[in-house]
């Protein structure tokens, strides 16, 4: 019962409340496409149907759960987090600096990182291996005299068939707040048959 109160925590937490009609943000095509990349993944997890293995941990408590999805918008809610931190918006076209790395062997890595501590959303960094996306993290950092958020979120891709599928993503971090117990969590969730 009390994993299930943090539970519900912790989805009000990560998510927020929404009053009344969200407008759309206008995005500016300024950075890497991640709303497009997750609008991909969920259009094959529409015709594929595939489970979702989901492993919650908060403050030393671990829950599993396996869910299967009918529709795109429970993929989208699923993978909240991950559309929230799209830098392509208005306002944040010359808010990060885009570096590429070359690793090893034409591997390669591409980091946006903020230039000023304003933004959330304090870097992204995308990791290639011979040209296919591999992996992608994000770290967020929302701080003020109140409270401190810090989330890594993480996406992981297999390639199949020449193209990169999302196989599992997680979430994990700490939030404090004044007159309130520090809270740490994870999830890691794998996508199956």
């Amino acid at each position: 019962m009390r994993l299930k109160k943090i539970v519900l925590l912790l989805s009000l937490c990560l998510f927020g409340c929404t009053v009344g009609q969200e407008s759309e943000a206008i995005r500016t095509g300024t950075y890497f496409d991640l709303i497009e990349l997750l609008d991909e993944q969920i259009a094959m997890f529409e015709v594929e149907k595939p489970a979702l293995y989901k492993e919650l941990n908060v403050n030393g408590e671990t829950e599993k759960i396996t869910l299967k999805f009918d529709s795109a918008q429970q993929w989208k809610d699923e993978l909240g987090l991950f559309y929230q931190a799209d830098i392509n918006k208005l306002g944040l076209e010359t808010a990060y600096i885009t570096e590429e790395l070359s690793v090893s062997n034409g591997n390669k890595k591409v980091i946006d990182s903020a230039k000023t501590e304003k933004p959330t959303v304090r870097s992204i960094e995308y990791n290639y291996i011979a040209n296919r996306l591999e992996s992608i993290r994000i770290l967020v950092r929302d701080k003020n005299p109140v409270y401190n958020f810090e989330k890594e979120l993480n996406l992981f891709f297999d390639v199949k068939q020449g193209k990169s599928i999302l196989s599992s993503f997680s979430i994990s971090g700490d939030q404090s707040m004044i007159l309130k117990d520090e809270l740490n969590y994870s999830l890691k969730a794998t996508i199956g048959q």
